[in-house]
């Protein structure tokens, strides 16, 4: 005879789980999801709670957004018990996620709020940086705006951590489970929404940061960086600096809707803006910037020298229907992902195309896996035989200066 408690025994526990995903499915989960109206909801597993919202969620798997950014990604059946307590799902606030970085870093860090940025950055620099991810958020915005993508507002204050040392970088990596390695100068990661990166001595030489009220768009202080290298100035570059503006343009990318953190997102149109707004011309405010601004000298470099002489008929068509070449062939593959980008978003025409094809591609993956053969139909859909678009955008490479 079983002497063991009904409510101990792990049938009644297994069978307890299954009723509590059941309800959570019917009463919560299964209402359709709309940002501007999800609530505040607790959740509980057999190791943690978790507060937040549902963005979505199926018989499997229950997505939820921590109110610090979070992405949580938690099976159905392991969820022990959930309840709302709250009607409106509302972020940390600025001053709050800085009292929580603070608590989280630790001494020798400054922490500070921009209007769209929460920044923890070595004491000293806070201020420099700052006013660095504000205007490389700025200039990505607009970037998309002007060129017809349709963007909102983050749902709260986005994250960057810069650590004063590569050892503090390689430690939080690893508590953040990213391979490190000692090429790695940053990261975004789509779990805590957050910038990682650590301090580059040649970025900010004794920099200090003043505003120009005159400057463009609503109110932006122009960035002056004194003591700052002279092709640092307003818009930085290099090498550390092309770290911080390609991890920074995939944060806000993924924050004012162009892509989603659920995942599905072809890699080449991810990657392929980011090293697009790498090149100075592509952020700047003013129209006046020549051709060679526009391009990414290092990316098309490589295409020409390097990937152009192993190129074969219907790599593109590769490009668009995996993001397999990614791990086989990293630096021809972000060259490759570079030119089409750049071919795909220099004339209006096409960039109101590959909007098209953006917002669709977010609509077909929904955070699933799409076959090979949709991805292909897809961009036929929307920009016609892909063999012609290739051989249209292998002239304009040529042609390309």
């Amino acid at each position: 005879m079983n002497s063991a408690s009904p409510s101990r025994s792990p049938r009644f526990k297994a069978l307890a789980r299954t009723v509590a995903a059941f309800l959570l499915a019917v009463l919560f989960l299964a209402e359709p999801v709309r940002a501007e109206s999800a609530r505040l909801v607790e959740v509980s597993d057999e190791s943690q709670t978790y507060v937040g919202k549902v963005i979505t969620s199926d018989n499997e798997m229950c997505c939820l957004i921590e109110r610090t950014g979070h992405l949580r990604r938690l099976p159905v059946s392991s969820l022990k018990s959930f309840r709302v307590i709250g009607e409106q799902f509302v972020p940390l606030s600025a001053g709050q996620m800085c009292d929580e970085l603070r608590r989280e870093i630790g001494q020798g860090y400054e922490v500070g709020a921009t209007t769209h940025y929460v920044i923890c950055a070595p004491s000293g620099k806070g201020q420099a940086y700052q006013s660095l991810f504000e205007e490389i958020y700025r200039a990505v915005e607009k970037f998309y705006r002007v060129r017809g993508f349709r963007t909102t507002e983050p749902d709260g204050p986005l994250v960057a951590v810069v650590f004063a040392s590569q050892s503090e970088f390689a430690n939080y990596c690893r508590r953040d489970d990213v391979a490190w390695s000692d090429g790695l100068r940053g990261y975004y990661s789509l779990r805590s929404n957050r910038v990682i990166l650590f301090d580059d001595p040649v970025l900010f030489q004794n920099a200090s940061v003043s505003s120009n009220r005159a400057g463009e768009g609503r109110g932006t202080a122009a960035v002056i960086y004194p003591g700052l290298r002279p092709e640092f100035q307003s818009m930085i570059s290099g090498t550390a600096a092309d770290t911080v503006i390609h991890e920074t343009t995939h944060q806000v990318g993924f924050n004012i809707g162009i892509h989603s953190r659920l995942g599905g997102t072809p890699q080449w149109i991810i990657e392929g803006l980011a090293t697009v707004l790498e090149a100075p011309g592509m952020r700047r405010r003013s129209a006046a910037h020549t051709l060679s601004d526009r391009i990414n000298s290092e990316r098309l470099d490589w295409f020409r020298t390097e990937y152009q002489p192993r190129r074969k008929l219907g790599d593109l068509a590769t490009l668009i229907a995996s993001d397999e070449p990614f791990q086989r062939s990293v630096l021809d593959t972000y060259s490759h992902a570079w030119a089409f980008t750049f071919f795909l978003t220099d004339n209006p025409v096409r960039s109101r195309q590959f909007m098209t094809f953006i917002q669709r591609s977010e609509q077909q993956t929904a955070g699933v896996a799409v076959s090979a053969e949709d991805r292909l139909k897809l961009f036929q859909e929307v920009f016609g035989d892909i063999a012609r678009v290739e051989v249209d955008f292998q002239r304009w490479m040529d042609r390309l200066e």
